[in-house]
């Protein structure tokens, strides 16, 4: 496996982290294919860039705190044919209506070598993990009424 390639699919995925970090939308859709698709923990399917782009901005829009981190813990490489598959980590936490949910599990996560370099093609999330913090226990802890 050339090496440069898996450092240029962790750059990648470590940008990808970075830019749901700082909510910048145009960042998370530089590293997606034009037909990039995800199925959510959630297990709702979304095919598109600009539907993820969008997504994602309702998302932040929602919740100016969520966290969603991918950690990979193996990469395969096809140099041949420009594609990679990436298995790690999830971890994520995201305000509902009803209150807080802390989420972790794996995912796979499917990459092409394109003209602009490694982009994320495909991504799978399995939720491992759920537990979800209802509104009135987490102002019960805190003092509030």
């Amino acid at each position: 496996m050339n090496r440069g390639n898996r450092e240029a699919i962790l750059a990648a995925r470590s940008a990808f982290n970075d830019a749901i970090a700082r909510r910048d939308t145009g960042a998370i859709g530089a590293l997606l294919t034009p037909d990039y698709s995800v199925i959510t923990p959630r297990s709702l399917q979304r095919n598109g860039r600009e539907l993820s782009i969008k997504t994602w901005s309702e998302v932040f829009a929602r919740d100016v705190d969520v966290v969603h981190i991918s950690t990979p813990d193996d990469i395969q490489i096809n140099e041949t044919w420009g594609m990679a598959e990436e298995h790690g980590t999830w971890v994520a936490t995201i305000w509902t209506s009803d209150g807080l949910l802390e989420l972790t599990g794996v995912y796979a996560a499917k990459w092409h070598m394109t003209s602009d370099g490694w982009m994320l093609r495909a991504e799978i999330f399995t939720p491992m993990t759920v537990i979800e913090k209802k509104k009135a226990d987490i102002s019960a802890r805190h003092g509030h009424a």
